[in-house]
């Protein structure tokens, strides 16, 4: 049994396909150093600055995050 596919949904398979490789080849840049990211937030968390997550949610591992990264 042979498929025969619409040329348009061909098509626009092959340029969305192109466009995605096309997006895939360009780099992203860090936006931001994530060592230094860790840094910034133990030190807004010494000093008060970070809330609690909402409704006492449990998403963060207790203690220094970096500590046990190490």
């Amino acid at each position: 049994m042979t498929e025969h596919r619409d040329p348009a949904e061909a098509r626009l398979d092959e340029l969305l396909g192109a466009w995605c490789r096309e997006i895939e080849d360009v780099p992203v840049p860090r936006l931001v150093d994530p060592e230094y990211a860790v840094d910034v937030v133990i030190e807004a968390k010494k000093r008060g600055r970070v809330p609690a997550p909402p409704d006492g949610a449990g998403t963060r591992p207790p203690g220094d995050a970096r500590e046990e990264a190490f």
